[in-house]
């Protein structure tokens, strides 16, 4: 074997030298056999004729040589190579078409393939991520702790899975796991206000306790980690900047390392910067801040300043690196006992500690959140772009299939001569290749251009997607085995069809439309059925799209969004708490109202429609037992909100500036909270009593009309609105109704608060109705995607069908020339192709039907006012996919009714 390759790489490496030898050797045989026949008495030119007999035919030999280094093979492939060039050039406008139709099908999947393997396959790019693991737990109800933060989701056996831990239980589990060799906790904060030389930034960061880097195995580009001795109490704080950050707030200069910013208005040191490729630890949402949990604890929890201390707060997210030769059931088996010895033994009220089980995770592709929220989008995607591009095969192979009509006497002829059928299929799907590389080429170009575009559309409001989409092996494996996957989609049914020519009535030109035609003819049909077929399920997807975004955006909202901005401002992130804080939101809103242009303007703790909330378990005074207890969302407002928002108070007083920390608890509900009090009577005067522990009585001194509150998909449930200054909350969501274009006055806003304190920045300036409009993106993006794709897919489904009718008239136009001979109008021509097209279609039609119902559900989910079956979408989408197929087989039909019989019956 070895000896074969190696002649094999030596014969291309030097193929001028072998057919050298070749032919010195050939010319040294010949030459010794006419010698001999010279020394028997022949003439010299005798003797070279004698011997060039006995040796036999040259090129033979030389073929036989050739085939037997392997080389023969090379040969054959640069020559069909040559020929499928030609054939291409021959053929400019059919090159064109194909190779567009599969630039636009490859690029669609390479473009959604580059998203895939950058959200949801790759590893972190830290040291033997294969290693790593992330701490889980089960249980058995909700009420785990006192104060839970994280994720805590429905488990598959049961019960709930969460991922946070409380710091004591980690240290524990640290101090006394011999399964781990490093085991680190961190926590996410995505506004973090850290200032450098006086300008106020907000960026993603990340709390971590001291052997976070060296558990992930991630050198710094410039300066040093963050280490366990960085992580005490009363140590200075110091801080690592990812490597964007450092680019973009000192612009790459090292002497960053040593300078002190503020973190929360704590100072801390600059240690270190990241590697450029480093983001954290979850796909998608990059960090730009990592500073230790212990040392800078007050700037981020002083609410809780026995966090560090107390097991009752869970809140902290855990990985680990494995020792070398534990496994995954040794690290839990010690990790779960660990675990359960730190567990508080005297739980407070309404706390459960019943942990059932520690789960240990894989963790090298970091933390999962995004890739649950985002798998399903993408695979949707994904299975889109692959119908498209099964039509783009489709229809690709039924144009070879034409055009291969106009070939037959060519292979005919071929086979004739003793051209193996294997050797023609050999041919033909090199042509195919051709076409697939060409046109997979320019794909996998457009997909580099389109996919960065991709990511934006995909964006939730909550949990933007950022990954860079670089070229890797997997990208390129999946990018070459496309290619060559389109070209034996494309060309083997066609080459496999095109070599079953019937050679003896071709080659006598008997042959206008015989048994091979008719066969053909079906073979086209059948592709146009599955075309079709795709088409459907792809228009109802559309349907269903369009529709929910319909739905949605038609959706009472119970409040006016026209001329509203709004923005974010979080004080506490600077510095301000308690009544200061307050303070500073009063003074604010103070300037903001005065502002030119401004009609009302207030604040509430998160905006309408932002997809934020908070909820809690109000008790009600005078309630029977058992009735009394209700769950509701709350929000906290400054006065003049519901008068903002344009929200209608239907009964009682809105709140005003006395309406303040000293003053009587208030509190105003919706009606769908008034509807669910006990009693059924009207709100305004009941008294309520809400908080862990309960705070004293409040009363309810008005009712407002309901809202749509965190998205539009849910109808409003029951809120209580109160007073901001009666309770403590860091940020606030300014709103501002304006006389104009709200947009117009965001500069002046800008300009007009950071008179009041420049370290307070504004964030998500934007207005209402761009608020409204990032609510349902995914649904437009969806809605745009599908449409866009199930037009694509009509569009070469007509084509298909335009081309297999145009070339069936081509074939029967003898046949179409002798009906009208004898006595057959034009209408009857046309019905006789229209009839013919119908056929396929309306099997494709049925075919996508029942595709599409039994597809639909996997969408079920995303859809809002519409069932998966909504029959006047399927009617729909069938009757437009049906009258865009009879248009397209109307052109062939016209061309059939306009055949001259004598001119056809002549040229037969």
């Amino acid at each position: 074997m070895w000896v074969r390759l190696r002649s094999f790489v030596g014969g291309l490496a030097r193929r001028a030298r072998v057919e050298r030898d070749l032919a010195d050797e050939i010319e040294f045989h010949v030459r010794a056999r006419a010698e001999h026949w010279e020394r028997q008495g022949l003439l010299p030119p005798e003797a070279a004729r004698k011997a060039r007999l006995e040796f036999g035919a040259v090129e033979g030999y030389k073929e036989r040589c050739r085939e037997a280094r392997g080389l023969r093979l090379i040969d054959e492939l640069r020559g069909d190579l040559g020929y499928g060039l030609r054939q291409m050039r021959a053929a400019p406008m059919f090159t064109a078409i194909a190779v567009g139709i599969l630039a636009i099908a490859v690029g669609a999947n390479t473009a959604v393939f580059s998203v895939i393997e950058a959200a949801l396959w790759r590893m972190l790019p830290v040291e033997r991520p294969e290693e790593l693991r992330e701490l889980a737990w089960t249980a058995r109800q909700d009420g785990f702790s006192g104060w839970y933060n994280g994720s805590m989701r429905p488990y598959p056996g049961g019960g709930l899975i969460a991922t946070s831990f409380a710091y004591p239980v980690y240290a524990h589990v640290r101090d006394n796991s011999t399964a781990f060799a490093d085991l680190f906790l961190f926590d996410r904060n995505d506004r973090i206000n850290i200032g450098v030389a006086g300008q106020a930034h907000v960026v993603p960061g990340l709390l971590v306790s001291g052997s976070f880097f060296r558990g992930l195995g991630v050198e710094m580009a410039i300066g040093r980690p963050i280490v366990p001795e960085d992580d005490r109490a009363g140590t200075p704080p110091v801080a690592v900047l990812s490597y964007r950050c450092w680019q973009r707030l000192f612009g790459g200069n090292p002497s960053a390392l040593g300078q002190t910013i503020t973190v929360n208005s704590a100072p801390a040191v600059v240690i270190g910067v990241t590697p450029p490729g480093f983001y954290g630890v979850e796909p998608g949402r990059p960090i730009d801040l990592v500073v230790p949990i212990t040392a800078i604890l007050p700037a981020f929890y002083d609410d809780m300043p026995d966090i560090l201390r107390s097991s009752r707060h869970w809140g902290f997210r855990v990985m680990g690196r494995l020792k070398p030769g534990v496994t995954d059931e040794e690290a839990q088996t010690e990790t779960e006992a660990l675990v359960r010895q730190a567990l508080p033994v005297n739980p407070g009220q309404d706390e459960r500690y019943d942990l059932t089980d520690v789960l240990v995770n894989a963790g090298g592709q970091g933390l999962d959140a995004l890739r649950r929220n985002y798998a399903r989008p993408l695979w949707l995607l994904m299975g889109i772009a692959g119908a498209i591009l099964l039509i783009a095969c489709a229809n690709i192979a039924g144009l070879l299939l034409t055009r291969a009509t106009s070939r037959q006497r060519e292979i005919s002829i071929r086979l004739a001569v003793g051209a193996g059928r294997a050797r023609l299929v050999r041919q033909l799907l090199t042509e195919s290749f051709l076409l697939a590389c060409v046109g997979g080429g320019l794909g996998i170009g457009l997909a580099f251009v389109v996919r960065d575009r991709l990511l934006p559309l995909l964006n939730l409001v909550q949990e933007p997607l950022e990954v860079t989409l670089g070229l890797n092996l997997w990208l390129l494996a999946f990018s070459i085995g496309l290619c060559l996957a389109v070209g034996v989609l494309c060309g083997i049914l066609p080459a496999l069809r095109a070599t079953r020519a019937n050679v003896a009535p071709m080659l006598a030109r008997a042959m206008p439309s015989g048994s091979a035609s008719g066969s053909r003819l079906f073979a086209g049909k059948t592709l146009i059925a599955l075309q079709v077929a795709l088409s459907v399920v792809l228009l109802v997807g559309a349907g269903l799209f369009v529709g929910t975004l319909v739905n949605l955006r038609s959706e009472a909202l119970g409040f006016r969004p026209e001329h509203v901005l709004l923005f974010d401002m979080d004080a506490a992130l600077s510095g301000y708490e308690g009544t200061r804080l307050h303070d500073f939101y009063e003074r604010a809103l103070e300037r903001v109202s005065a502002a030119p242009g401004v009609r009302a303007a207030s604040m509430s703790q998160y905006g309408l429609l932002e997809g934020g909330g908070r909820t809690e378990d109000i008790v009600v005074s005078g309630a029977p037992r058992g009735r009394a207890k209700m769950h509701v969302h709350v929000l906290f407002v400054a006065p003049r909100f519901f008068e903002t928002m344009g929200i209608p108070l239907l009964v009682g007083r809105d709140f005003t500036s006395s309406d303040r920390e000293a003053a009587p608890r208030v509190a105003l509900g919706n009606q769908t909270l008034a509807r669910r009090l006990p009693g059924g009577r009207s709100p305004v005067g009941r008294r309520i009593r809400y908080g862990e522990p309960p705070d004293g009585d409040t009363e309810i001194i008005g009712m407002v009309a309901d809202a749509r509150f965190a998205t539009l998909r849910e109808p409003s449930p029951p809120i209580l609105y109160l007073p901001y200054r009666q309770h403590q909350h860091h940020r606030m969501t300014f709103a501002m109704r304006a006389a104009g274009a709200p947009a117009a006055l965001a500069s002046a806003i800008r300009q007009t608060l950071a008179e009041l304190d420049p370290n307070v920045p504004l964030l998500n300036v934007m207005t209402q109705n761009e608020q409204i409009n990032r609510s349902v993106q995914q649904e437009r993006t969806f809605a745009q995607l599908v449409s866009g794709f199930a037009a694509l897919a009509v569009l070469l489904a007509c084509l298909g069908i335009y081309g297999t009718l145009a070339y069936s008239v081509a074939r029967r136009t003898s046949e179409i020339g002798l009906r009208m001979a004898l006595g057959a109008r034009p209408w009857n021509i046309v019905q006789l192709v229209l009839r013919e097209s119908l056929i396929p279609v309306v099997m494709g039609a049925v075919l996508g039907l029942a595709g599409a119902i039994a597809s639909t559900r996997l969408v079920e989910s995303m859809l809002f006012g519409l069932t998966p079956h909504d029959a006047p979408t399927f009617l729909i989408a069938t009757l437009a996919l049906v009258g865009s197929a009879l248009l397209a087989a109307w052109l062939p039909s016209r061309r059939a009714a306009r055949v001259d019989p004598m001119s056809a019956l002549r040229c037969e």
